[in-house]
Protein backbone atom coordinates (compact mmCIF):
# COMPACT_ATOMS: atom_id res chain seq x y z
CA UNK A 1 0.00 0.00 0.00
CA UNK A 2 2.81 2.38 0.93
CA UNK A 3 4.58 1.52 -2.32
CA UNK A 4 1.41 2.29 -4.34
CA UNK A 5 0.94 5.67 -2.64
CA UNK A 6 4.58 6.59 -3.19
CA UNK A 7 4.67 5.59 -6.86
CA UNK A 8 1.34 7.33 -7.57
CA UNK A 9 2.50 10.51 -5.83
CA UNK A 10 5.79 10.50 -7.76
CA UNK A 11 3.96 10.05 -11.07
CA UNK A 12 1.64 12.92 -10.19
CA UNK A 13 4.57 15.21 -9.33
CA UNK A 14 6.60 14.20 -12.37
CA UNK A 15 3.79 14.84 -14.86
CA UNK A 16 3.07 18.20 -13.20
CA UNK A 17 6.72 19.20 -13.58
CA UNK A 18 6.73 18.10 -17.23
CA UNK A 19 3.57 19.94 -18.29
CA UNK A 20 4.56 23.01 -16.27
CA UNK A 21 7.86 23.11 -18.18
CA UNK A 22 6.18 22.84 -21.59
CA UNK A 23 3.60 25.48 -20.63
CA UNK A 24 6.22 27.92 -19.34
CA UNK A 25 8.46 27.39 -22.36
CA UNK A 26 5.82 27.92 -25.06
CA UNK A 27 3.31 30.03 -23.07
CA UNK A 28 -0.45 29.31 -23.09
CA UNK A 29 -2.77 30.70 -25.76
CA UNK A 30 -5.33 31.58 -23.08
CA UNK A 31 -3.98 33.04 -19.85
CA UNK A 32 -7.30 32.63 -18.07
CA UNK A 33 -9.44 29.78 -16.73
CA UNK A 34 -9.42 28.07 -20.16
CA UNK A 35 -5.64 27.84 -20.05
CA UNK A 36 -5.82 26.38 -16.53
CA UNK A 37 -8.41 23.81 -17.64
CA UNK A 38 -6.25 22.79 -20.61
CA UNK A 39 -3.27 22.34 -18.29
CA UNK A 40 -5.23 20.23 -15.79
CA UNK A 41 -6.69 18.00 -18.53
CA UNK A 42 -3.25 17.46 -20.11
CA UNK A 43 -1.74 16.78 -16.68
CA UNK A 44 -4.47 14.21 -15.95
CA UNK A 45 -3.91 12.37 -19.26
CA UNK A 46 -0.15 12.41 -18.73
CA UNK A 47 -0.54 11.03 -15.22
CA UNK A 48 -2.89 8.31 -16.45
CA UNK A 49 -0.47 7.31 -19.24
CA UNK A 50 2.56 6.98 -16.97
CA UNK A 51 0.58 4.98 -14.41
CA UNK A 52 -0.63 2.55 -17.07
CA UNK A 53 2.85 2.13 -18.56
CA UNK A 54 4.40 1.54 -15.14
CA UNK A 55 1.81 -1.16 -14.54
CA UNK A 56 2.44 -2.84 -17.91
CA UNK A 57 6.25 -2.84 -18.00
CA UNK A 58 9.23 -2.53 -15.67
CA UNK A 59 10.96 0.01 -17.89
CA UNK A 60 9.26 1.88 -20.72
CA UNK A 61 10.52 1.45 -24.25
CA UNK A 62 7.46 2.14 -26.40
CA UNK A 63 6.13 4.11 -23.47
CA UNK A 64 8.95 6.62 -23.92
CA UNK A 65 7.56 7.69 -27.30
CA UNK A 66 3.84 7.92 -26.45
CA UNK A 67 4.34 10.98 -24.18
CA UNK A 68 6.01 12.87 -27.04
CA UNK A 69 2.76 12.63 -29.00
CA UNK A 70 0.78 13.74 -25.93
CA UNK A 71 3.03 16.75 -25.31
CA UNK A 72 2.82 17.74 -28.99
CA UNK A 73 -0.99 17.51 -29.07
CA UNK A 74 -1.21 19.61 -25.90
CA UNK A 75 1.18 22.18 -27.37
CA UNK A 76 -0.71 22.40 -30.67
CA UNK A 77 -4.09 22.85 -29.01
CA UNK A 78 -3.23 25.01 -26.01
CA UNK A 79 0.17 26.68 -26.42
CA UNK A 80 1.80 29.34 -28.59
CA UNK A 81 4.57 28.90 -31.16
CA UNK A 82 5.04 27.30 -34.57
CA UNK A 83 4.57 23.57 -35.17
CA UNK A 84 8.25 22.70 -35.51
CA UNK A 85 9.08 24.45 -32.24
CA UNK A 86 6.24 22.58 -30.52
CA UNK A 87 7.45 19.25 -31.89
CA UNK A 88 11.04 20.00 -30.89
CA UNK A 89 10.19 21.01 -27.32
CA UNK A 90 7.97 17.90 -26.98
CA UNK A 91 10.94 15.70 -27.87
CA UNK A 92 13.35 17.71 -25.70
CA UNK A 93 10.96 17.42 -22.75
CA UNK A 94 10.87 13.64 -23.03
CA UNK A 95 14.58 13.19 -23.56
CA UNK A 96 15.29 15.25 -20.44
CA UNK A 97 12.93 13.00 -18.45
CA UNK A 98 14.52 9.89 -19.91
CA UNK A 99 18.11 11.07 -19.46
CA UNK A 100 17.57 12.19 -15.87
CA UNK A 101 15.81 8.92 -14.94
CA UNK A 102 18.44 6.70 -16.58
CA UNK A 103 21.52 8.60 -15.44
CA UNK A 104 20.16 8.84 -11.87
CA UNK A 105 19.36 5.13 -11.79
CA UNK A 106 22.61 3.90 -13.32
CA UNK A 107 24.74 6.53 -11.60
CA UNK A 108 23.52 5.66 -8.11
CA UNK A 109 23.67 1.93 -8.87
CA UNK A 110 27.26 2.31 -10.09
CA UNK A 111 28.31 4.30 -7.01
CA UNK A 112 26.75 1.96 -4.42
CA UNK A 113 27.16 -1.22 -6.52
CA UNK A 114 23.41 -1.86 -6.71
CA UNK A 115 21.37 -3.79 -9.29
CA UNK A 116 19.44 -1.52 -11.74
CA UNK A 117 16.52 -3.98 -11.86
CA UNK A 118 16.16 -3.87 -8.08
CA UNK A 119 16.34 -0.08 -8.15
CA UNK A 120 13.24 -0.03 -10.34
CA UNK A 121 11.31 -3.06 -9.06
CA UNK A 122 12.05 -3.17 -5.31
CA UNK A 123 10.45 -0.58 -3.05
CA UNK A 124 12.93 0.36 -0.33
CA UNK A 125 14.80 3.37 1.05
CA UNK A 126 17.35 3.19 -1.79
CA UNK A 127 14.63 3.52 -4.43
CA UNK A 128 12.90 6.34 -2.52
CA UNK A 129 16.14 8.33 -2.26
CA UNK A 130 16.99 7.64 -5.93
CA UNK A 131 13.55 8.78 -7.15
CA UNK A 132 13.61 11.95 -5.03
CA UNK A 133 17.09 12.82 -6.31
CA UNK A 134 16.01 12.25 -9.92
CA UNK A 135 12.98 14.58 -9.56
CA UNK A 136 15.12 17.31 -7.99
CA UNK A 137 17.59 16.96 -10.86
CA UNK A 138 14.67 17.07 -13.32
CA UNK A 139 13.46 20.39 -11.91
CA UNK A 140 17.00 21.85 -12.02
CA UNK A 141 17.56 20.76 -15.64
CA UNK A 142 14.18 22.18 -16.72
CA UNK A 143 15.03 25.45 -14.94
CA UNK A 144 18.28 25.72 -16.91
CA UNK A 145 16.41 24.92 -20.12
CA UNK A 146 13.93 27.71 -19.41
CA UNK A 147 16.79 30.15 -18.95
CA UNK A 148 17.83 29.43 -22.52
CA UNK A 149 14.25 29.75 -23.73
CA UNK A 150 13.98 31.26 -27.20
CA UNK A 151 10.86 31.14 -29.39
CA UNK A 152 12.38 32.83 -32.41
CA UNK A 153 11.78 31.01 -35.70
CA UNK A 154 14.79 29.51 -37.49
CA UNK A 155 15.23 27.95 -40.90
CA UNK A 156 13.22 24.78 -41.52
CA UNK A 157 16.31 22.76 -42.56
CA UNK A 158 17.94 23.45 -39.21
CA UNK A 159 14.78 22.34 -37.41
CA UNK A 160 15.05 18.88 -38.95
CA UNK A 161 18.54 18.39 -37.50
CA UNK A 162 17.48 19.76 -34.12
CA UNK A 163 14.50 17.38 -34.02
CA UNK A 164 16.24 14.22 -35.31
CA UNK A 165 19.19 14.35 -32.86
CA UNK A 166 17.13 14.28 -29.61
CA UNK A 167 14.60 11.85 -31.12
CA UNK A 168 17.37 9.36 -31.92
CA UNK A 169 18.78 9.96 -28.45
CA UNK A 170 15.51 8.82 -26.85
CA UNK A 171 15.69 5.60 -28.88
CA UNK A 172 19.36 5.10 -27.99
CA UNK A 173 19.01 5.72 -24.25
CA UNK A 174 15.98 3.46 -23.80
CA UNK A 175 17.75 0.70 -25.74
CA UNK A 176 20.94 1.12 -23.70
CA UNK A 177 18.95 1.00 -20.47
CA UNK A 178 17.46 -2.32 -21.54
CA UNK A 179 20.98 -3.67 -22.04
CA UNK A 180 22.13 -2.31 -18.65
CA UNK A 181 19.30 -4.12 -16.90
CA UNK A 182 20.35 -7.46 -18.46
CA UNK A 183 24.14 -7.06 -18.31
CA UNK A 184 24.95 -5.28 -15.06
CA UNK A 185 28.69 -5.98 -15.41
CA UNK A 186 28.87 -3.53 -18.35
CA UNK A 187 27.30 -0.68 -16.35
CA UNK A 188 30.43 1.51 -16.38
CA UNK A 189 30.66 1.43 -20.20
CA UNK A 190 26.93 1.95 -20.59
CA UNK A 191 27.02 4.89 -18.20
CA UNK A 192 29.86 6.44 -20.21
CA UNK A 193 27.90 5.99 -23.44
CA UNK A 194 24.81 7.63 -21.96
CA UNK A 195 26.88 10.54 -20.67
CA UNK A 196 28.22 11.06 -24.21
CA UNK A 197 24.65 11.09 -25.57
CA UNK A 198 23.67 13.62 -22.91
CA UNK A 199 26.63 15.86 -23.83
CA UNK A 200 25.63 15.65 -27.50
CA UNK A 201 22.11 16.80 -26.64
CA UNK A 202 23.40 19.61 -24.42
CA UNK A 203 25.52 20.82 -27.34
CA UNK A 204 22.50 20.53 -29.64
CA UNK A 205 20.43 22.68 -27.28
CA UNK A 206 23.30 25.17 -27.01
CA UNK A 207 23.59 25.41 -30.79
CA UNK A 208 19.84 25.97 -30.99
CA UNK A 209 20.07 28.96 -28.64
CA UNK A 210 23.05 30.35 -30.55
CA UNK A 211 21.32 29.93 -33.93
CA UNK A 212 18.11 31.47 -32.57
CA UNK A 213 19.93 34.51 -31.21
CA UNK A 214 21.85 34.92 -34.45
CA UNK A 215 18.60 34.77 -36.39
CA UNK A 216 17.03 37.25 -33.96
CA UNK A 217 19.93 39.69 -34.39
CA UNK A 218 19.74 39.33 -38.14
CA UNK A 219 16.00 39.95 -38.06
CA UNK A 220 16.52 43.04 -35.89
CA UNK A 221 19.02 44.42 -38.41
CA UNK A 222 16.58 43.82 -41.25
CA UNK A 223 13.75 45.43 -39.29
CA UNK A 224 15.95 48.45 -38.50
CA UNK A 225 16.68 48.80 -42.20
CA UNK A 226 12.99 48.54 -42.90
CA UNK A 227 12.23 51.17 -40.25
CA UNK A 228 14.86 53.42 -41.79
CA UNK A 229 13.25 53.06 -45.22
CA UNK A 230 9.83 53.70 -43.67
CA UNK A 231 11.10 56.78 -41.81
CA UNK A 232 12.63 58.08 -45.03
CA UNK A 233 9.31 57.57 -46.79
CA UNK A 234 7.49 59.32 -43.93
CA UNK A 235 9.83 62.31 -44.17
CA UNK A 236 9.17 62.56 -47.90
CA UNK A 237 5.40 62.40 -47.41
CA UNK A 238 5.61 64.93 -44.58
CA UNK A 239 7.56 67.26 -46.85
CA UNK A 240 4.80 66.95 -49.44
CA UNK A 241 2.25 67.82 -46.74
CA UNK A 242 4.30 70.87 -45.62
CA UNK A 243 4.61 72.08 -49.21
CA UNK A 244 0.85 71.74 -49.64
CA UNK A 245 0.23 73.73 -46.46
CA UNK A 246 2.57 76.46 -47.66
CA UNK A 247 0.67 76.56 -50.92
CA UNK A 248 -2.63 76.82 -49.04
CA UNK A 249 -1.27 79.62 -46.84
CA UNK A 250 0.10 81.47 -49.86
CA UNK A 251 -3.13 81.24 -51.82
CA UNK A 252 -5.66 81.72 -49.02
CA UNK A 253 -5.72 85.51 -49.28
CA UNK A 254 -6.44 85.48 -53.01
CA UNK A 255 -9.04 82.73 -52.54
CA UNK A 256 -10.87 84.71 -49.86
CA UNK A 257 -10.79 87.81 -52.05
CA UNK A 258 -12.27 85.86 -54.95
CA UNK A 259 -14.94 84.40 -52.67
CA UNK A 260 -15.72 87.89 -51.34
CA UNK A 261 -16.18 89.08 -54.93
CA UNK A 262 -18.73 86.36 -55.62
CA UNK A 263 -20.65 87.26 -52.42
CA UNK A 264 -20.68 90.99 -53.18
CA UNK A 265 -21.90 90.26 -56.70
CA UNK A 266 -24.68 88.08 -55.24
CA UNK A 267 -23.38 85.15 -57.34
CA UNK A 268 -24.43 82.47 -54.85
CA UNK A 269 -24.01 79.54 -57.27
CA UNK A 270 -20.52 80.65 -58.27
CA UNK A 271 -19.57 81.07 -54.59
CA UNK A 272 -20.80 77.56 -53.73
CA UNK A 273 -18.96 76.04 -56.71
CA UNK A 274 -15.79 77.87 -55.69
CA UNK A 275 -16.09 76.61 -52.08
CA UNK A 276 -16.62 73.02 -53.30
CA UNK A 277 -13.52 73.32 -55.46
CA UNK A 278 -11.50 74.50 -52.47
CA UNK A 279 -12.78 71.63 -50.32
CA UNK A 280 -11.94 69.03 -52.94
CA UNK A 281 -8.45 70.41 -53.56
CA UNK A 282 -7.27 71.35 -50.07
CA UNK A 283 -9.33 69.56 -47.40
CA UNK A 284 -7.91 66.07 -48.06
CA UNK A 285 -4.44 67.50 -47.34
CA UNK A 286 -5.25 68.98 -43.94
CA UNK A 287 -7.96 66.84 -42.34
CA UNK A 288 -7.38 64.08 -39.79
CA UNK A 289 -8.15 60.89 -41.67
CA UNK A 290 -8.26 58.27 -38.89
CA UNK A 291 -8.62 58.73 -35.15
CA UNK A 292 -9.08 55.38 -33.39
CA UNK A 293 -7.28 56.36 -30.19
CA UNK A 294 -4.50 53.86 -30.90
CA UNK A 295 -1.49 56.14 -31.41
CA UNK A 296 0.66 53.64 -33.31
CA UNK A 297 -2.16 52.61 -35.65
CA UNK A 298 -3.31 56.18 -36.32
CA UNK A 299 0.24 57.32 -37.07
CA UNK A 300 0.92 54.49 -39.53
CA UNK A 301 -2.45 54.54 -41.30
CA UNK A 302 -2.72 58.32 -41.57
CA UNK A 303 0.74 58.43 -43.10
CA UNK A 304 -0.22 55.77 -45.65
CA UNK A 305 -3.46 57.60 -46.46
CA UNK A 306 -1.48 60.79 -47.13
CA UNK A 307 0.81 58.83 -49.45
CA UNK A 308 -2.24 57.37 -51.23
CA UNK A 309 -3.65 60.86 -51.68
CA UNK A 310 -0.47 62.10 -53.38
CA UNK A 311 -0.38 58.99 -55.59
CA UNK A 312 -4.10 59.29 -56.51
CA UNK A 313 -4.97 55.97 -54.82
CA UNK A 314 -8.46 55.59 -53.36
CA UNK A 315 -8.22 54.37 -49.75
CA UNK A 316 -11.27 53.02 -47.90
CA UNK A 317 -10.98 52.04 -44.23
CA UNK A 318 -13.38 50.48 -41.72
CA UNK A 319 -12.19 49.99 -38.15
CA UNK A 320 -14.30 48.70 -35.28
CA UNK A 321 -13.84 50.79 -32.12
CA UNK A 322 -11.15 49.64 -29.63
CA UNK A 323 -10.48 46.42 -31.55
CA UNK A 324 -6.75 47.02 -32.11
CA UNK A 325 -5.83 47.54 -28.45
CA UNK A 326 -5.06 43.83 -27.97
CA UNK A 327 -1.96 44.14 -30.22
CA UNK A 328 1.33 45.56 -28.94
CA UNK A 329 2.15 48.98 -30.43
CA UNK A 330 5.44 47.74 -31.92
CA UNK A 331 3.59 44.92 -33.65
CA UNK A 332 0.92 47.33 -34.90
CA UNK A 333 3.57 49.44 -36.63
CA UNK A 334 5.30 46.49 -38.28
CA UNK A 335 2.10 44.66 -39.26
CA UNK A 336 0.09 47.51 -40.78
CA UNK A 337 3.17 49.28 -42.14
CA UNK A 338 4.12 46.20 -44.16
CA UNK A 339 0.56 45.37 -45.22
CA UNK A 340 -0.14 48.88 -46.50
CA UNK A 341 3.30 49.36 -48.09
CA UNK A 342 2.73 46.21 -50.14
CA UNK A 343 -0.81 47.32 -51.01
CA UNK A 344 0.30 50.81 -52.09
CA UNK A 345 3.12 49.45 -54.24
CA UNK A 346 0.80 47.00 -56.02
CA UNK A 347 -2.21 49.32 -56.46
CA UNK A 348 0.01 52.09 -57.83
CA UNK A 349 0.74 49.90 -60.85
CA UNK A 350 -2.94 49.05 -61.48
CA UNK A 351 -5.64 50.98 -63.30
CA UNK A 352 -8.21 51.04 -60.46
CA UNK A 353 -5.72 52.33 -57.84
CA UNK A 354 -7.79 51.17 -54.88
CA UNK A 355 -7.07 49.91 -51.34
CA UNK A 356 -9.53 48.77 -48.67
CA UNK A 357 -8.72 48.02 -45.03
CA UNK A 358 -11.33 46.31 -42.85
CA UNK A 359 -10.65 45.60 -39.15
CA UNK A 360 -13.21 44.13 -36.76
CA UNK A 361 -13.70 41.64 -33.94
CA UNK A 362 -14.69 38.08 -34.80
CA UNK A 363 -15.32 36.28 -31.51
CA UNK A 364 -11.95 35.49 -29.94
CA UNK A 365 -10.11 36.74 -33.02
CA UNK A 366 -9.27 40.11 -34.52
CA UNK A 367 -10.04 40.07 -38.24
CA UNK A 368 -7.83 42.17 -40.54
CA UNK A 369 -8.50 42.23 -44.27
CA UNK A 370 -6.45 44.31 -46.70
CA UNK A 371 -7.33 44.33 -50.40
CA UNK A 372 -5.66 46.24 -53.21
CA UNK A 373 -6.19 46.44 -56.94
CA UNK A 374 -3.60 44.67 -59.09
CA UNK A 375 -2.38 44.95 -62.64
CA UNK A 376 -1.88 41.21 -63.14
CA UNK A 377 -2.43 38.10 -61.05
CA UNK A 378 0.13 37.64 -58.29
CA UNK A 379 -0.50 34.17 -56.84
CA UNK A 380 -0.45 32.39 -60.22
CA UNK A 381 3.11 33.53 -60.97
CA UNK A 382 4.47 34.07 -57.42
CA UNK A 383 2.65 31.67 -55.10
CA UNK A 384 5.15 32.09 -52.23
CA UNK A 385 5.07 35.90 -52.54
CA UNK A 386 8.83 36.18 -52.81
CA UNK A 387 10.20 39.64 -53.46
CA UNK A 388 11.11 40.46 -57.06
CA UNK A 389 13.51 43.23 -56.03
CA UNK A 390 17.27 42.87 -56.38
CA UNK A 391 18.15 43.09 -52.68
CA UNK A 392 16.13 40.08 -51.54
CA UNK A 393 17.66 40.00 -48.04
CA UNK A 394 16.28 43.44 -47.18
CA UNK A 395 13.14 43.64 -49.27
CA UNK A 396 11.96 40.09 -48.59
CA UNK A 397 11.51 40.80 -44.88
CA UNK A 398 8.02 42.35 -45.21
CA UNK A 399 6.00 39.16 -45.69
CA UNK A 400 8.23 37.35 -43.16
CA UNK A 401 7.52 40.05 -40.57
CA UNK A 402 3.77 39.79 -41.17
CA UNK A 403 3.82 35.99 -40.84
CA UNK A 404 6.00 36.22 -37.73
CA UNK A 405 3.45 38.48 -36.00
CA UNK A 406 0.59 36.19 -37.08
CA UNK A 407 2.43 33.26 -35.47
CA UNK A 408 3.12 35.31 -32.34
CA UNK A 409 -0.62 35.81 -31.82
CA UNK A 410 -1.45 32.20 -32.81
CA UNK A 411 -3.31 33.51 -35.80
CA UNK A 412 -4.05 32.49 -39.37
CA UNK A 413 -3.22 34.19 -42.66
CA UNK A 414 -4.72 33.67 -46.08
CA UNK A 415 -3.87 35.25 -49.45
CA UNK A 416 -6.40 35.19 -52.27
CA UNK A 417 -7.48 37.11 -55.37
CA UNK A 418 -10.91 38.15 -56.57
CA UNK A 419 -12.33 40.88 -58.83
CA UNK A 420 -8.82 41.94 -59.92
CA UNK A 421 -7.82 42.52 -56.30
CA UNK A 422 -5.19 40.88 -54.14
CA UNK A 423 -6.39 40.28 -50.57
CA UNK A 424 -4.66 39.35 -47.34
CA UNK A 425 -6.97 38.12 -44.58
CA UNK A 426 -5.49 37.74 -41.09
CA UNK A 427 -7.03 36.40 -37.88
CA UNK A 428 -5.16 37.16 -34.64
CA UNK A 429 -6.03 35.61 -31.27
CA UNK A 430 -6.83 38.45 -28.87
Amino acid sequence: MLSFIFETSINLVETFIIFAFITLYLEPKNKNYRGVICFIVAWAFGFLEICIMNHITLFESLGSYIPIAMYFIYAVICLRGNLLLKLWISIITQIIVTMVAVISNLGICFIINYNPNDMIAVFNSTRVISVIISKIVLVVVYAFALRGRNNNPIKTKLWYALIIIPLLSVVSITSIMKVAMEYTDTMAYILLGIICIIIANILTYYFYTVISREYENRLKIQLLQQQYDSAKSNIESTQIFVDQMRSVKHDIKNQLLALKGYVEANSEDDAINYINTLLNEYLPSVQSFVDTGNTAFDAVVNNKIAICHTKKIFFEIKVEKNCINSIAETDVGVLFGNLLDNAIEASEQSEKRRITLDIQNRGEYLSICVCNSIKDTVLDINENLETTKKNKELHGIGIKSIKSIVEKYDGMIQFFEENQEFCCHILLLK
